[in-house]
């Protein structure tokens, strides 16, 4: 669970747990290799992450949906979205991971693709 995990389709829904550079690396690339029109990502982190090496991977024509991950080292969603816009990361930031999906839910057509990444905590609160 939480691995490379369907979620959902028409839109495509998938989400997994990698946090670090290693493991983003991968998804970032078998992401790439997927049919789709328009990416929606949901992200968050925890506060404590240093993002300089894992945001510059991120695509920077998908939609970003900065969430908090409902734990307390969560990064807040507004600083996370700073942080991001720097790398050209552009979205909204959302109180929690639940109204973010939502948000990508509403925007995606059928052939989109939304992903749900960047913690094994923000993951754990869609599956």
């Amino acid at each position: 669970m939480g691995r490379w995990q369907l979620l959902g389709k028409q839109p495509t829904i998938l989400c997994d747990s990698a946090h670090n550079e290693g493991g983003l690396k991968l998804v970032l690339k078998e992401i790439e290799k997927l049919d789709y029109q328009k990416l929606h990502f949901v992200y968050g982190t925890v506060s404590d992450k240093d993002l300089s090496a894992v945001l510059p991977m991120f695509p920077t024509t998908a939609t970003y949906y900065f969430a908090k991950a409902d734990i307390p080292r969560g990064m807040n969603a507004k600083t996370l979205k700073a942080q991001s816009e720097s790398f050209g990361l552009n979205g909204r930031s959302y109180v929690s991971v639940k109204n973010a999906l939502a948000a990508a839910k509403r925007n995606a057509d059928k052939n989109d693709l939304i992903f749900i990444g960047g913690s094994i905590f923000v993951v754990a609160e869609v599956i």
